[in-house]
């Protein structure tokens, strides 16, 4: 009697979105892990996301492809947990440092921005500062609609979005990357310190 062996079950094929999803999972894993300073990252992510070296390239592009990429989703996770606290912002010093506590917080604990800090902050520092003009025209592209939709609701008065996207990235980044005797990591610090900062610049006279 002859047995037949049954094939192995194939594997639901992938739509290109959740290949591209997979690429960017993977890449977050291998550059946390330490891939930042590696030479062998796309071998790495191909491995990690369990894909051809060929496929890599087909959906995910160069390492700086992917890297883009990765920021541009991270942009994209940050707006989306921001956008219902833009919707409930109030025009006020306690409204305003809240928003920016909670932005600092969300930096301060990112864990790919860490990792990147940690690894090679000889290139993370410039994406940030010398050449931020990109990151925030992206954050600005992503956060118009919901303040523009607030200022037409009344809700806030008619602020220069992009000057005021310039000064909440400025403000969280130094309070990120600048080291000092004050713990920021102690929301008590943080709010304290952010209150005294905007009552003295909302007190100051024009000229």
């Amino acid at each position: 009697m002859v047995t037949q062996t049954k094939s192995a079950p194939r594997r639901p094929s992938l739509s290109p979105e959740e290949i591209r999803a997979r690429i960017l999972d993977a890449a977050a894993d291998c550059l946390v892990d330490g891939g930042f300073a590696s030479g062998r990252l796309l071998s790495a992510i191909a491995r990690k996301a369990g894909l051809s070296r060929p496929t890599l390239y087909k959906y995910g592009g160069t390492i700086d492809d992917i890297k883009q990429a990765l920021l541009e989703r991270e942009l994209a996770a940050f707006l989306d947990e921001l956008a219902p606290r833009l919707r409930a912002l109030s025009w006020s010093v306690d409204g305003i440092a809240d928003l920016l506590i909670f932005i600092v917080g969300y930096a301060r604990g990112h864990t790919l921005l860490n990792a990147a800090l940690r690894d090679v902050p000889e290139l993370v520092l410039p994406v940030f500062t010398l050449q931020a003009a990109d990151s925030i025209r992206l954050i600005t592209e992503m956060a118009e609609p919901i303040v523009r939709e607030q200022i037409d609701a009344g809700n806030l008065p008619p602020v220069d979005v992009p000057v005021l996207t310039d000064v909440l990235f400025r403000v969280t980044l130094s309070t990120v990357l600048i080291r000092s005797d004050l713990d920021f990591d102690d929301p008590a610090t943080l709010r304290s310190y952010l209150h005294t900062a905007i009552n003295f610049a909302a007190e100051l006279p024009t000229s």
